[in-house]
């Protein structure tokens, strides 16, 4: 016998451009999904759940108890589940539990994809709040940009030109020699995208379900509740979205090719969504790009669209392909010569090419003092005057190197018990377990 519910594909959730404002569906015909997907969800939740009321699985779906009722008057229609009693009083106590042929049905649902856990939302209402949301329509003004590199010296043509990139929200590759801040300043831009957007815990995609809500990478949101003119929303919001700061996804030389694309476990038949897609609204990170698993060539390849259309293509297990929204501010950091990655063709895509020069030696002074004031360390300009002289006449200034050496001193000082101090002895002291002797000091 076929199940009874009834889904009515063209009742969607109400839709504002408010956050955390999409009201919740009462009925089961109102959250967009087929009607099989959702009867097979509150099966595999029942399996494990044992006996479970309404209530319960409307808590575990993230559904109305209105639209739960209407998943389960089929499932005890079609002889699936069963109700044992109540624990109180109205539909939302009964308790429910399966029969023989629930279980199995259960185990057939299971074999088709083990997600259990919040209803997904269909994927052209993902598409459509990310359109509302879209990282695009977010600005960052000179004293933004100021305040999230204050603690970086860099020199004023090089911040407006790091400036204009990330207001632009654009691909944006920053490179040049290691350790003049090139991490600092993309984890600073990252951490600048200010504001709440909405995700679903999952999304449905051609009858897959793709979980999309990762707490390993997203932070709650504080500003969750709903509200609209100072007053809250009399009905409830669609508990299957989750507010969440702007992504800020983070990927090194960990990143591997199956980190862009749908990954399909086969012995769990979950999906699990890409990098690119859990950065929707906010920035991808791709540090020491490069120095990946992953190729550079591969990755400029794969996103070789999705970096100028703003749309991305992920391949089901089946063979399927699904379009999604790119909605990124993908920052690329490199100490690699750009040439040696790719080569104009590849590299034109990324639209914001910026160098990150050595610093000045006046620069370098003040990164010296900035970091004696951090730790603690009595600063003394002619030590650093002995530093530049003594270590650094075949040897490059480095943005770390005033921290890495500030650092070795106040270590040292603990050892000896005294004071931490900027003297020429500390400098030479920490300079020759420092750098290595394969440059001679002069």
């Amino acid at each position: 016998m076929t199940t009874t519910l009834a889904l009515d594909s063209s009742v969607m959730p109400t839709e504002r451009n408010t956050l955390s404002s999409i009201q919740e569906p009462v009925t089961a015909s109102a959250l967009g999904l087929d009607r099989a997907l959702l009867l097979d969800l509150a099966l595999k939740t029942l399996f494990y759940g044992g006996r479970m009321s309404c209530t319960d699985l409307s808590d575990a779906l993230k559904i109305s108890s209105s639209a739960m009722q209407d998943v389960l008057h089929a499932a005890t229609k079609d002889d699936l589940a069963q109700i044992l009693g109540s624990d109180g009083h109205g539909p939302g106590s009964y308790q429910y539990v399966l029969s023989q042929k629930g279980i199995e049905r259960a185990n057939e649902a299971f074999g088709r994809s083990g997600y259990v856990g919040p209803a997904p939302v269909a994927l052209d209402a993902y598409i459509r709040q990310t359109a509302q949301q879209t990282v695009r329509d977010t600005t960052l003004t000179p004293d933004q940009v100021q305040n999230a590199l204050g603690s970086l010296v860099l020199g004023d043509e090089t911040l407006d030109r790091v400036g204009r990139a990330a207001s632009s929200r654009r691909s944006t590759l920053i490179y040049g020699n290691s350790g003049n801040g090139k991490t600092s300043i993309v984890r600073a831009l990252g951490a600048a995208s200010h504001g709440s957007i909405l995700i679903p815990y999952a999304i449905e995609m051609l009858g897959q379900i793709v979980r999309l809500y990762d707490p390993s990478k997203h932070t709650l949101a504080h500003d969750d509740q709903p509200r609209h003119d100072g007053q809250y929303f009399s009905a409830r919001h669609d508990r299957r979205w989750v507010a969440i700061e702007r992504p800020v996804i983070w990927a090194g030389g960990e990143l591997t090719k199956y980190s862009v694309e749908l990954q399909w476990d086969e012995r769990t038949r979950l999906y699990e969504a890409p990098l690119q897609l859990k950065a929707n609204g906010g920035t991808l990170i791709i540090d020491d790009f490069g120095r990946q698993r992953m190729p550079a060539i591969d990755l400029l390849n794969r996103w070789i669209g999705a970096l100028e259309g703003s749309t991305d293509h992920l391949t089901l297990h089946t063979g399927q392909m699904v379009e999604i929204p790119f909605d990124v501010m993908v920052l690329f950091s490199t100490n690699l010569t750009p040439s040696d990655l790719a080569d104009d063709a590849f590299l034109r895509r990324i639209r914001y090419k910026i160098e990150l020069p050595n610093p000045s030696p006046s620069e370098f002074r003040q990164i010296f003092e900035q970091e004696c004031e951090r730790r603690g360390v009595r600063f003394d300009a002619p030590a650093v005057t002995h530093l530049i002289d003594h270590w650094y006449t075949d040897r490059d200034l480095r943005g770390c190197h005033p921290r890495d050496l500030v650092e070795a001193i106040a270590d040292a000082s603990v050892f000896a018990g005294h004071a931490p101090a900027l003297t020429p002895r500390a400098v030479d002291e920490a300079c020759e377990t420092y750098f290595l002797h394969e440059h001679a000091k002069s």
